[in-house]
């Protein structure tokens, strides 16, 4: 499953998160890829974008859900041009996120099953 993810609004974050932490579960290979605001969400501390609505009782909060989906081995990938365009480094991200090019990212895209954007 490729998840493209270009904001850091509440559902940018929340929906990829839940998604990959579940497809996880049930076994695929899950990638992330963050361009643009979206590398917001993958800073130890994240910047949101706006406020989540209130989450029922059942539900993970999204930190807890991007926790899983670490715990999981699911990637999670910045882009290495967007990280230059917004004046960041591998250092100010969570450690373990991989740095890769658009191409990489594309290679990968172009044989998943499931592929979606959020942004």
């Amino acid at each position: 499953m490729a998840l493209l993810i270009t904001a850091a609004t509440p559902q940018a974050a929340y929906t990829p998160w839940m998604m990959a932490a579940t497809a996880a579960a049930m076994g695929f290979e899950c990638k992330l890829f963050y361009a643009f605001a979206g590398l917001d969400l993958l800073r130890v501390s994240p910047r949101i974008h706006g406020e989540f609505d209130a989450l029922p009782g059942t539900m993970p909060e999204p930190l807890a859900l991007r926790t899983m989906c670490i715990e999981q081995g699911v990637s999670l990938v910045a882009c290495s041009a967007s990280l230059v365009a917004q004046g960041l480094s591998a250092e100010d991200l969570l450690p373990g996120v991989e740095v890769e090019g658009m191409a990489s990212w594309l290679a990968f895209a172009a044989g998943a099953d499931v592929q979606l954007n959020f942004g």
